[in-house]
């Protein structure tokens, strides 16, 4: 074990403080606090925390999963641009992603070139070696994985494209209270964005919605911890935004990633797998980089995409329904042959629920 997060994993201290978390719930209604990561719901998942809590409290997952909330219609287009011979590169969690059709694993057993990469570095590099091929990188991520994005586009050959479905987490946040389709209390906000945006971007959406947060991080006792100090915030009605993740997340976050944000990319209104278009959710490349822009070099057009026939995804990414509400779950519906992208990824609910065994 790390002797750094030996603490955070100590069982007597997770005893103590769950007693305190049920001590503080005692005589309160309800409490359904949201998170907003995936790595969170596996922490979550793997700890069994959920049961640890008392009967009056829950802990919903959100749409903190980046190849989750990407759309059919994004998938298309990347199946679109391999079909029409460019060279496509991807994380290996985005290949089995549906669109709506078919997907890029699919697009690939039929000739077209899609390449797994594990960084966009590793994309740049094989545009590079290949100067008379067009190479598109689709660009997925939070505010975690953009400024990598932002960064290898300042300086990327012709020949290198980036199909940018990057998203960020505040505005996606402030639509879910504003929807009203899901009761929240409380949100544990993401470690790794925070990381990179700091704890200023949460504090206007906890005054404007009266809703308290806490960045936690991702060991059982920060998450507990986080819980606890949700609950009291809850009951002495503090609307800000605390830090349990010190360690790791700053105040201002990390200053050169959100200069090199800034410089790439502008907000743009996205849809989200199963959301309506959220405005200032997206992040659309700069004029001064369109050169790069896979879809104004391209022309890409393709229609929206339907959600798959009975699949849940949209629900489970809002938080009001959990993987085992849905009629695929486990049956129609598994990580060898997927129906909707929550089953796809590693930090999906859906596979989450299904490797620990969550129902």
């Amino acid at each position: 074990m790390d002797k750094d997060l030996a603490g955070f994993r100590d069982r007597r201290l997770a005893e103590k403080i769950v007693a305190k978390i049920c001590g503080t719930a005692s005589g309160m209604g309800p409490v359904r606090l949201m998170h907003v990561c995936g790595t969170h719901e596996d922490a979550i998942a793997k700890a069994g925390i959920r049961s640890l809590l008392p009967d009056n409290m829950e802990i919903i997952s959100g749409p903190g999963c980046p190849v989750c909330v990407i759309t059919a219609k994004e998938i298309d287009e990347a199946i679109a641009l391999a079909k029409e011979g460019a060279c496509v590169t991807s994380f290996g969690d985005m290949l089995k992603v549906p669109g709506s059709a078919s997907s890029l694993a699919e697009a690939k057993s039929e000739g077209a070139e899609v390449r797994i990469v594990y960084s966009i570095t590793d994309a740049v590099k094989l545009a590079k070696e290949l100067p008379g091929k067009e190479v598109v990188h689709v660009g997925i991520g939070f505010e975690t994985t953009a400024p990598s994005t932002a960064v290898e586009l300042l300086s990327a050959p012709e020949n290198f494209y980036v199909l940018s479905c990057h998203r960020t987490i505040p505005p996606a946040m402030d639509f879910l209270l504003s929807e009203g389709d899901t009761k929240i209390n409380g949100f544990i906000d993401p470690g790794h964005v925070s990381a990179i945006i700091g704890l200023g971007p949460y504090r206007s959406v906890g005054e404007k919605y009266k809703v308290p947060q806490v960045v936690a991080g991702f060991e059982p006792v920060d998450v507990l911890y986080g819980v606890l100090l949700l609950l009291e915030m809850i009951k002495q009605k503090d609307h800000g935004v605390r830090n349990e993740y010190s360690r790791v997340v700053k105040e201002d976050g990390n200053k050169k990633a959100l200069d090199v944000l800034e410089k790439v990319f502008e907000p743009c209104d996205v849809k989200w797998r199963g959301f309506p278009a959220i405005p200032g959710s997206g992040l659309a490349i700069k004029e001064e980089y369109g050169e790069h822009d896979a879809r104004i070099k391209f022309r890409i057009d393709v229609k929206e995409a339907p959600e798959p026939k009975g699949c849940a995804c949209g629900k489970i990414l809002k938080g009001i329904a959990y993987p085992a509400d849905c009629p695929l779950f486990a049956e129609r519906c598994t990580p060898d042959d997927p129906v909707g992208p929550c089953m796809v990824s590693g930090e999906g609910s859906c596979h989450i629920a299904y490797k620990y065994g969550r129902k």
